[in-house]
């Protein structure tokens, strides 16, 4: 299995965190598991930043890859426009780098973030 998150930044410095749908006080990177129907990785990651966030993405770029609980983790930096939108059912927000530490994806995001120097 195969799966994608992106870090996005804005001005302030914060990184756009989604939450887990069955829990608000989780947060992690958006993205998620590469669907059969994906053409390739960037696909996947656009699709799944739209569906959580309503943002689109550009100038993209693989800055880590690795194997996490066996699942292949591709993570992405990019930039983004337009506007914090979802029907999903959980919260978007823009939060210190180190909030995205302390859910779920806790170690992988740390691992991520410490390698590009971001905490």
């Amino acid at each position: 299995m195969k799966a994608v998150s992106i870090i996005l930044k804005n001005s302030k410095g914060q990184i756009l965190a989604v939450s887990r749908k069955t829990n608000h006080l989780d947060f992690g990177l958006p993205g998620g598991k590469i669907e059969d129907e994906d053409l390739n990785f960037d696909d996947a990651i656009r699709r799944e930043v739209k569906e959580e966030t309503g943002l689109e993405i550009y100038d993209l770029q693989i800055v880590h890859n690795d194997i996490w609980n066996g699942v292949e983790e591709y993570t992405y930096y990019g930039k983004y426009f337009g506007m914090i939108y979802t029907n999903e059912p959980h919260i978007v927000k823009w939060v210190h780098p180190i909030e995205i530490t302390k859910g779920s994806f806790g170690e992988y995001n740390k691992k991520v973030l410490t390698s590009l120097n971001l905490i």
